[in-house]
């Protein structure tokens, strides 16, 4: 569901909303590409939303067990 005030609405929509949806897109793939341990702790039925426009989880529990760690990855 992406009905949210996060990038305005109508004439007012932001002009860098698909370049920050990419971002995000990128940065939360590299995440869990690099870190493939991180799990949710809760299913995620369980998850507590934000009621309001500004859509979101109010809270995002994760658990980490740390493995072998994987080659450098040059930046």
């Amino acid at each position: 569901d992406s009905a949210h005030l996060a990038f305005g609405h109508g004439i007012h929509y932001c002009l860098g909303a698909s370049l920050a949806r990419m971002e995000g897109e990128v940065a939360i793939g590299t995440v869990l590409r690099r870190l493939p341990q991180l799990a949710l702790s809760v299913a995620p039925g369980e998850l507590p939303w934000r009621p309001t426009g500004l859509r979101g989880p109010e809270r995002l529990p994760v658990t980490f067990t740390p493995g072998t760690p994987l080659a450098a990855v040059p930046s």
